[in-house]
């Protein structure tokens, strides 16, 4: 089973001391190092352009009228089964 750590240090010199592998001493291992940017990524939402759909389906001129009363009745829970 393979283990791993996470360790965050800043390079000061050219040799570098890792305590946190003391534990390992003798044992097989592979050290893989990354550069970090100096500022952290921050994710940022997506940007929306206003009307990018438009004229890629068509919205019904009634769309916004009262359901019938029985499908009114079926969303709020009072339908039949």
């Amino acid at each position: 089973m393979a283990n791993a750590i996470r360790i965050r240090t800043q390079v000061t010199s050219d040799i570098l001391h890792i305590p946190e592998l003391s534990a390992l001493a003798g044992k097989n291992v592979e050290v893989i190092i990354l550069e970090e940017e100096s500022a952290p990524r921050r994710l940022t939402p997506p940007t929306r352009t206003l009307g990018a759909l438009r004229g890629l389906f068509d919205v019904p001129d009634d769309f916004d009228a009262s359901l019938p009363d029985d499908m009114l009745r079926a969303f709020e829970g009072d339908g039949e089964t």
